[in-house]
């Protein structure tokens, strides 16, 4: 990745503290690290070397890519800890109010087994991401979701949609941690949600 020099010439002033917020977020989960030498910016993958910043050549096509589900997955909740963060620093009453709505909206309907939830106009952990204020790390957020998908097995992702009571009760917390402005206790509790 280029350096933090190189980001603020190619992002300019106008968007240079969004893309700290985002570095920031990344560099805390330990999934960017700066290289001593030159300042360059690495994704610091497991079980891949200290100064790589590349996955292998993914699989046949259609072929799901685990290694990289993985950091893809690890990057978004990243994002989300970050979010969650700035959320309880900026959100607004209007904020506060899309993301009750979006916790609503997330209908759970109990079966013999795990809680389905059924999809509707709004999408709790995106409305974090834009409580955050920062419209940068909703545009990654929001592509690192799409990646996620196309990483993933159709099986997995249909996992990914079955939840348990306590992601839906991490999510009512987080909601009372971004209103009460509780930055730390937002990040733990968006770490929970995904």
């Amino acid at each position: 990745m280029p350096t933090q020099d190189e980001l603020s010439r190619i992002f300019g002033a106008a968007e240079l503290e969004h893309v700290h917020e985002v570095l920031d977020g990344l560099r805390r989960r330990g999934i960017l690290t700066v290289r001593p030498e030159d300042g360059r910016l690495l994704v610091a993958v497991e079980g891949y070397g200290a100064n790589s910043s590349t996955l292998p050549s993914p699989g046949p096509e259609g072929e799901p890519d685990e290694d990289r589900w993985k950091l893809i997955s690890e990057t978004r909740r990243a994002l989300l800890a970050q979010g969650a963060r700035l959320a309880a620093m900026r959100a607004s009453g209007q904020s506060l109010e899309k993301l009750e709505h979006a916790l609503r909206s997330k209908v759970a309907q109990r079966s013999a087994g795990p809680v389905e939830v059924l999809e509707s106009d709004g999408d709790f952990e995106r409305e974090v991401i834009i409580a955050s204020g920062n419209d940068l790390m909703l545009r990654v957020y929001d592509r690192l979701v799409i990646l996620e998908g196309l990483t993933h097995s159709e099986a997995s992702v249909q996992d990914a949609r079955t939840e348990d009571e306590s992601i839906a009760f991490a999510r009512r917390e987080l909601l009372t941690a971004i209103a009460a402005r509780q930055t730390q206790a937002a990040a733990l509790l968006a770490d929970r949600v995904l």
